[in-house]
């Protein structure tokens, strides 16, 4: 008998199933149990202890996978899918990760819905997962593409009746995933002292999410939400302009903040400029190594620079890192890039390769 059969005798023998003996069934169950960092020379110099939650390390690479797993397995209850069913999404990226890798695993087919946003090695991973690219080129009057995106939705959903459409911007499913898994994760993983949680806006879906666990579980945390200047996202938005950020703000407000939800779960709401947010995300990857992605770096900047001030020693401040700054070489950390798009304030922090 071979050493990895007499294990695999001996596993059976005392009962011990693969996931007990450190294994996963598949990918999906690598969904969560991300890791809180501190970052301490990033904080020096503030009061409170400043952390970060990677969600960039899910498998999928983003936070996205939480809420993608979520919608699926409600679409299953509710539409009974079989090997070959049709989904439909509309994305910036990170979902339309998750989504394939989890239809991947399921066999489901999976058609995305993108616009020019979208990162070049993004587009390229979702072909490898097997997804379906349709991309939509034209902005709306609001200098955005979400309007324009929806209106090819219509025309997508009239020539495939048989696809079903599961939208971020409104499902309650994706917010109770991060309610039950996001939310429940960062109180066990703080040891139920977590003073304020800053979190970008997005689509709603982690932020409300979240925000439902703590006052529930944690009512003093205050909930901060940060988002891009000149993003619809929020009731207290301003007039609407090109955004730069995957990730977050969007053309629309999402109905994930309907009704009373905004000032039910929101006490402060920051915005940055897409500048301020990539030189904070460049400065954490050079003196802490975390490469993170613009998002990320927005949370921290609000974190640090803004909420800090109202919290002394001993005070525990977390931030929520959505993905990874791998996937923005060539849009966000691109001095190309950001002279083409008008964007200032980091082209100092970012090195020039030349």
């Amino acid at each position: 008998m071979t050493a990895l059969a007499s294990l695999a005798s001996w596993y059976e023998r005392e009962g011990i199933i693969a996931g007990m003996a450190g294994f996963n069934a598949s990918v999906l169950e690598a969904i969560g149990n991300t890791p809180i960092v501190e970052l301490n020379r990033f904080g020096a110099g503030v009061g409170p202890s400043l952390l970060a939650k990677h969600e960039f390390t899910n498998p999928g690479g983003s936070m996205k996978d939480r809420a993608a797993l979520g919608m699926i397995e409600w679409a299953e209850r509710e539409y009974d899918l079989s090997a070959g069913s049709e989904i439909i999404i509309s994305t910036s990226g990170n979902l339309g990760i998750g989504m394939a890798m989890i239809c991947a695993v399921k066999g489901y087919r999976l058609i995305c819905l993108f616009v020019p946003k979208l990162n070049p090695s993004t587009e390229r991973s979702l072909e490898l997962l097997g997804a379906e690219l349709v991309k939509v080129g034209a902005r709306d009057h609001t200098g955005g593409f979400h309007l324009t995106r929806l209106e090819r939705l219509e025309t997508l959903r009239a020539e495939r009746p048989n696809a079903i459409y599961l939208d971020q911007y409104d499902s309650p499913a994706a917010i109770e995933a991060h309610r039950t898994s996001t939310g429940r994760e960062i109180l066990e993983q703080m040891g139920a002292q977590l003073d304020a949680m800053i979190m970008i806006a997005g689509t709603g879906v982690s932020s409300m999410g979240i925000a439902r666990w703590l006052r529930e579980h944690s009512p003093d945390t205050e909930i901060w939400l940060v988002d891009e200047v000149a993003s619809l996202t929020l009731p207290r938005s301003a007039r609407p302009e090109p955004l730069f950020l995957n990730g977050m703000g969007t053309s629309i407000q999402p109905n994930n903040y309907a009704g009373d939800a905004f000032s039910r779960f929101v006490d402060e709401v920051v915005y940055v400029k897409a500048g301020e947010a990539i030189a904070t995300a460049t400065h954490i990857a050079r003196t802490k190594g975390i490469v993170m992605g613009g998002a990320g770096g927005a949370a921290c900047h609000v974190m640090r620079e803004h909420a800090a001030a109202g919290y002394g020693l001993g005070a525990r401040l977390l931030a929520l890192i959505p993905d990874q700054g791998s996937r923005y070489t060539q849009t966000q950390f691109d001095l190309e890039w950001l002279e083409n798009m008008g964007i200032s304030g980091p082209a100092l922090a970012v090195r020039n390769s030349t």
